[in-house]
């Protein structure tokens, strides 16, 4: 099956491969999953759209975060936070990046204080573990958030932190299927914390998952189905061809990806 995926390489003019679909990533599959059409338009066709205010926002408080956990005060950490936001959200214009910014400091500090509560009990082993492995013969790569130690037991586990402005109903499948890739890289337990912005500053909400199988069969048969997508398109005017957007679809709000499927679909 992999052959399907290597069909669709970009090489220079000495052979080598400058753009691949591989290794795939859980945002690769979920993207091509449920949105399709943006995946064609990234993966495929090779756009590169830009960041948004809300992504990085979730990058500025895990890397505050991690800062602190180090050993670098609170207000350092917190000035370096800031200023990561914002040399970032210079690189793009996002109407909500004043209220982003807005959100960082609440969220620092209730991320600080949740770690705080079980800080006695663990040692921080690292931030951002790169994690590879294979589903369905197809190698994927992914980056862990915080990996701990438990000081008692010795057991290490990761903690993927999640920052939002609406409290989760429930651990989403979209998550629950990165969950389940990152355990099955690293071996480890997962758990997966929510910092959530609201008016009156912070709140935190962890979750764990206690079933990796279901989602990790989600996760395979999106690599089987997509494998069976490949081998049937063999061009960009094939992907192309296949694919209907939605012009209602949300995604379309974003002036680049508009103006990219304008230029692919001519509407």
């Amino acid at each position: 099956m992999i052959e399907h995926f290597k069909k669709f390489d970009k090489k220079d003019d000495e052979g080598n491969i400058i753009k691949s679909l591989l290794p795939l990533s859980f945002s690769h599959i979920n993207e091509f999953a449920f949105n399709r059409d943006r995946w064609a338009l990234k993966r495929i066709f090779g756009y590169d759209f830009p960041s948004s205010a809300a992504a990085e926002r979730g990058k500025a408080v895990e890397a505050g975060l991690n800062m602190w956990l180090n050993g670098i005060d609170s207000e350092k950490a917190t000035n370096l936070m800031l200023d990561q936001f914002h040399a970032n959200c210079k690189l793009f214009d996002d109407p909500k990046t004043e209220e982003e910014e807005y959100n960082l400091i609440p969220l620092f500090k209730k991320g600080m204080s949740s770690f705080q509560e079980f800080g006695f009990k663990w040692n921080l082993l690292g931030f951002q573990k790169k994690v590879e492995l294979d589903i369905q013969g197809i190698p994927m790569i992914g980056y862990t958030d915080f990996h701990f130690e438990d000081k008692q037991t010795k057991e290490d586990f990761y903690i993927d932190l999640k920052t939002t402005k609406r409290k989760p109903s429930g651990l989403s499948m979209s998550h629950a299927m990165q969950q389940s890739i990152y355990q099955r890289g690293t071996n480890a337990n997962q758990r997966l914390w929510y910092l959530i912005a609201n008016k009156s500053g912070a709140k935190f909400e962890p979750m764990h998952l206690t079933d990796y199988d279901k989602p990790m069969r989600v996760c395979e048969h999106i690599i089987f189905v997509m494998g069976k997508y490949l081998e049937l398109v063999n061009s960009k005017e094939d992907v192309r061809d296949s694919l209907i957007p939605n012009p209602d679809d949300w995604i379309w709000k974003d002036e680049a990806v508009l103006n990219a499927r304008k230029e692919v679909w001519g509407y």
